[in-house]
């Protein structure tokens, strides 16, 4: 992973604005559509390797940005930046620099998939269509609070799922974090599902853990090199940018810019694609599936047998139900 960080093949731009973003882009070969693949937390362009090395052979078109919060791209101190609305714009700014008109595809993971979400809410004809792996498509919410939220999804699930937004979005998580990394990478790349349902998905959970330095085996399709390389570039840039995703989920900031999108906006009639994680306990495909069926009129549903991380556990499995579904576009 650390030699793609090195490839030439990186670019920056400033956005209308004025954040600047660090992306991967590799040109598309016989008029064969670009994909603009979105990260989440805590993650970077360099995390999709496998996708960025499958897809350029078959010839695709690549855009591959650091987020907000991450490696070379801006790090905002203020919250209100990184609200999914305003970097899908960001988004956009980076196609028109490279040209691309409407021939794209946007695949998102974990908060990247809510980005996609916002740009198909606001973008839809610039784009052939929208793939979302473990989080599904998520109409704008402009009532709904976390706390409404968490025990919707617990009564569904018969456990709190979302629990560790309170402590990331606290004012104190950014230096816990920092001094407990090890702690935090352990827990946040374990290998056990159990342990990500037990001591990640509880409020206080997360918090418990690192601050008392609790230690787990971490997943084995992870390498070494790539796990050191991951730290390098979560210290060098901190975890304030990469928090403030879930403080604006906590406060009012990301509901008052989805009051701006029209309701009609909700529906996406393009092609959608869901990868479901089967084996993940936060992101249960259950709670995705039904806003799928109720606001994308032309999608596709699938599952993956991996957890959260997908794109590392089961590179072969999300590659082949992306690569099918584009081949039908």
């Amino acid at each position: 992973m650390e030699h793609l960080y090195r490839s030439p093949k990186y670019k920056g731009t400033t956005t209308s604005r004025g954040l600047k973003y660090h992306y991967y882009f590799s040109p598309a070969v016989s008029k064969k559509p670009t994909l603009l693949f979105v990260h989440g937390f805590p993650s970077f362009s360099a995390h999709w390797i496998n996708q960025i090395t499958f897809f350029e052979k078959e010839g695709f078109g690549l855009v591959v940005p650091d987020m907000l919060g991450y490696g070379g791209s801006s790090i905002p101190k203020e919250p209100e930046a990184y609200v999914h609305a305003l970097q899908a714009k960001d988004l956009i700014d980076i196609i028109d620099e490279e040209k691309l008109g409407s021939n794209v595809v946007a695949v998102g993971h974990d908060w990247g998939s809510v980005t996609v979400s916002r740009v198909a809410n606001l973008y839809q004809d610039r784009f052939l269509g929208f793939a979302f792996l473990s989080v599904g498509y998520l109409p704008p919410s402009t009532e709904t609070t976390y706390e409404e939220l968490r025990n919707q999804w617990a009564a569904a699930l018969g456990y709190v799922n979302i629990g560790y937004w309170e402590f990331f979005a606290s004012p104190e998580a950014a230096d816990i974090m920092t001094r407990h990394t090890r702690a935090y990478n352990d827990l946040g790349w374990a290998q056990s599902t159990g342990m990500i349902k037990y001591n990640f998905c509880p409020v206080g959970g997360v918090q418990n853990f690192i601050e008392s330095e609790s230690s787990t085996p971490r997943a084995t399709y992870l390498s070494k090199e790539d796990m050191i390389t991951t730290e390098k570039l979560l210290a060098r840039g901190g975890w304030s940018g990469p928090l403030s995703y879930y403080r604006n989920e906590i406060t009012d900031a990301s509901r008052e810019a989805d009051k701006a999108i029209p309701a009609e906006n909700y529906t996406i009639h393009k092609p959608v694609l869901f990868i479901g994680t089967a084996h993940d306990p936060i992101v249960v495909p259950a709670l995705m599936e039904p806003l799928i069926q109720q606001f994308c009129t032309n999608s596709a549903t699938t599952t993956v047998e991996a957890a959260h991380w997908a794109f590392w556990e089961a590179p072969e499995q999300v590659n082949a139900q992306l690569y099918q579904w584009l081949k039908r576009l």
